[in-house]
């Protein structure tokens, strides 16, 4: 061998094995949308709604302790997770209440407001479980009238707002008097529209009660809060399916204008099954599904569209050198090779950072950890077997087409 000779590449047929890793893919997608449905995402707090509780204790409080500890407050469907280290021990206790109410005591609470004055309208707020709207009924202000039509509009208006504030302490007292130990009612809106606003015992101060009655000076402090309504939380999950289709389509549009439209359908199929098998282990491994997945799956995307155009890019500039002296499945075969070493790095080095990532940094993390963890994997195959055997099916079909629509324009054809 020369010395300007270099040694022979190693190269694997990924084009011969298509078909077996194409099958593979396809049971796999599959079985992930029977997963998606039956038994279906283990939705967070983020879209199914709830409270997420952030509180830190001392070192004398362990985790079955503050497990009993939020039990015994009536939140039996509520987890606690331990994280973070320092100063305490902070704990992250989830829990699908978003008030402190439950049926029971939201029916006694209609029931109170309804007996102290007849024909109230009740609205629970979904939103925010700690507010009640209340409408009351006109007659409720016909005493108010009386004697001030006679004396002029601002007679009238004044007599509207005392007869609100006294509504207000009526209220006030009956609910308190009921057992709701810190609720307020007060005017909400224009005085005239007869309208109330119910404010309850918030969950934060709940649970701060709660646990400094229960634990003493174990406990040190409430840190966060997050509650999330259940409308609210069917919305953001309408909306990261929006996100995640939208980028999609998107990208079908890039491809399409960035290479050729023999590229794009490879490109999102590859996408549309990573994203797919992503979420089909996450349901099998029973995680939460919420908007920090959302976010990672959105990065991966991002990670596999980029690995895919790097193929494409070399498959492209090895089209052009051959000038059709060499089959595509030649080509497309030889362009994946060419860039194994560069994907397979890739993937090792990002693999490495969401390891520590999963490990080092705490709960809140290690879910998009996890999802990138498995994206990048997925990623990495499908951008080798997905989006390049299905520009090589793409590119047969427009192949074959193309004397029939030149047999169809052509000059005999249309005389």
């Amino acid at each position: 061998m020369s010395a300007s000779e270099t040694p022979a590449r190693r190269t694997y047929d990924f084009v011969g094995r298509a078909r077996t890793f194409g099958l593979l893919s396809a049971i796999l997608c599959i079985a992930c949308m029977v997963l998606l449905v039956v038994p279906g995402p283990k939705y967070g707090i983020d879209f199914m709604g709830g409270t997420n509780v952030i509180a830190r204790f001392d070192a004398t409080a362990d985790i079955a302790t503050v497990r009993e500890s939020v039990a015994s407050l009536g939140f039996e469907d509520a987890s606690v997770q331990a994280f973070g280290e320092g100063d305490g021990l902070s704990y992250l206790i989830q829990t699908q209440s978003v008030s402190v109410l439950d049926d029971a005591r939201r029916s006694e609470l209609q029931a109170t407001i309804e007996s102290t004055v007849a024909g109230t309208e009740v609205e629970f707020d979904e939103t925010a479980g700690d507010r009640v709207y209340l409408r009351v009924p006109e007659s409720a202000f016909l005493s108010m009238s009386e004697g001030s039509s006679s004396e002029g509009s601002g007679a009238a208006d004044d007599a509207v707002l005392e007869r609100a504030a006294t509504l207000a302490t009526q209220l006030t007292t009956a609910i308190v008097t009921a057992g709701f130990e810190g609720s307020v009612v007060e005017p909400y809106g224009a005085s005239r529209d007869r309208r109330f606003v119910v404010q309850l015992q918030a969950l934060q101060s709940y649970f701060e009660e709660h646990f400094r009655a229960d634990m003493g000076e174990a406990f040190l402090s409430i840190d966060r809060v997050e509650t999330v309504g259940p409308r609210v939380g069917q919305q953001l999950r309408d909306d990261g399916v929006k996100a995640v289709l939208i980028s999609l389509i998107l990208i079908l549009v890039y491809i399409a204008i960035r290479f050729d439209i023999r590229y794009a359908p490879g490109a999102v199929l590859a996408l549309a099954h990573d994203v797919l098998l992503t979420l089909g282990i996450f349901v099998v491994l029973r995680e939460e599904v919420s908007l920090t997945i959302v976010a990672a799956l959105l990065t991966i995307v991002g990670y596999s569209l980029n690995d895919t155009i790097i193929n494409f890019d070399r498959i492209r500039e090895n089209l052009r050198e051959t000038s059709g002296r060499e089959s595509l499945n030649s080509i497309v075969n030889r362009s994946i090779n060419e860039c194994l070493s560069r994907t397979f790095l890739t993937a090792f080095t990002t693999l490495l950072a969401i390891v520590v990532i999963y490990f080092v940094g705490g709960g809140l993390i290690r879910t998009f950890a996890l999802a990138m963890g498995i994206g990048v994997i997925v990623g990495t195959y499908s951008s080798i077997y997905i989006s390049n055997m299905m520009m090589i099916m793409t590119t047969h079909f427009i192949e074959s087409r193309k004397p029939v629509s030149l047999e169809k324009h052509s000059p005999s054809a249309e005389v």
